[in-house]
């Protein structure tokens, strides 16, 4: 719109290549310019039509919506591309068309002619002497033309997806059991029974062979490492890293067996701190104490276990 109010400017500014003199009378009084720019296109080159009038003071004008729009041997030969804009400079109205040729030769723009009128007077100036020309770009002889061989068809090779989507499918599922498998692996483990606990860690040592070896001291010391994981796990308020002197404290033992506790530990510490030695018999006899204790505490803190059942059995006999 920026361009074409400038296009309408300077062409106002400047004189026109065609000027059709209005013969009237003087009371109305019209001259009309008109410059098709440029007059030499090719089909499907859009060019410009300006129309100036120039007119007394309170004339009103009528100009054309655009080229008439009937087709001549099927080809509709002008067309108007776009609107037409109208502007009024002082008493002189200009209207700019954008044209379109769509057929060779000299072509008419087929313009209906411009009203204007005053009162009761109208003239109507006439654009019929309009045109432009439309060269082709054809060669002279159009028999000397070799035209270009036909393209074959564009055929789009069929793609199968099968084998990606079978790739995509076992990604996933690859993608999937690996979590599933970590998952699985990385479980909380069900919580064990600190009895059960102390009794596999027992026979686990037992199967060591440290007393047939002669290592009488570590055959000791792991037995009462088990007792204390045992008691830290059972024993309200004792902790594994509770020194002797903190774990019995917190027990007192005083009672059967438990009584043997104070002992068996010093024992202990005296053979991991200062390389005690421990005979054959000192070793077995520990090691039976031990399992009495972790037995008895076991049967007082939980009445209905195995321990407990054991021990009531035990005592039966003996009396």
């Amino acid at each position: 719109m920026i361009l074409s109010w400038i296009g309408l400017v300077l062409q106002a500014a400047l004189p026109q290549s065609t000027q059709v003199p209005q013969q009237a009378p003087t009371t109305l009084s019209v001259q009309m310019g008109y410059k098709v720019s440029p007059d030499t296109v090719i089909i499907g080159q859009p060019f410009n039509l300006l129309v100036k009038i120039l007119a007394p003071r309170g004339v009103r004008f009528e100009f054309p919506a655009g080229p008439d729009t009937a087709m001549q041997n099927g080809v509709r030969p002008i067309e108007l591309r776009g609107e037409k804009f109208v502007s009024m400079l002082g008493d002189t109205a200009v209207a700019l068309y954008h044209l379109v040729a769509w057929d060779v030769g000299v072509q008419p723009l087929r313009i209906p002619d411009v009203r204007a009128s005053l009162g009761g007077e109208e003239r109507r100036p006439s654009l019929s002497g309009a045109t432009v020309f439309v060269r082709s770009i054809l060669p002279a002889d159009t028999a000397l033309r070799v035209p270009k061989p036909p393209r074959p068809l564009i055929v789009l090779p069929a793609f199968n997806w099968w084998p990606w989507l079978i790739l995509l499918a076992a990604i996933v599922a690859s993608v999937l059991l690996w979590w599933i498998w970590r998952r699985y692996r990385n479980r909380p483990k069900a919580p064990v029974d600190p009895y059960l606990r102390a009794q596999r860690e027992f026979e686990r040592i037992e199967k060591h062979g440290l007393v047939e070896g002669g290592q009488y001291g570590l055959y000791l010391s792991l037995l009462v490492d088990v007792a204390r994981e045992y008691l830290a796990a059972r024993i309200q308020g004792v902790r594994r890293s509770d020194t002797t002197s903190e774990l019995l404290r917190i027990m007192n033992p005083r009672d059967g067996v438990e009584a043997e506790l104070p002992r068996l530990l010093e024992r202990a510490d005296l053979v991991k701190f200062a390389r005690a030695i421990v005979s054959r018999e000192e070793a077995t006899d520990a090691a039976s104490t031990i399992r009495a204790i972790v037995d008895h505490v076991e049967a007082r803190v939980n009445p209905d276990s195995e321990a407990a059942k054991k021990i009531a059995a035990t005592e039966a006999r003996a009396a």
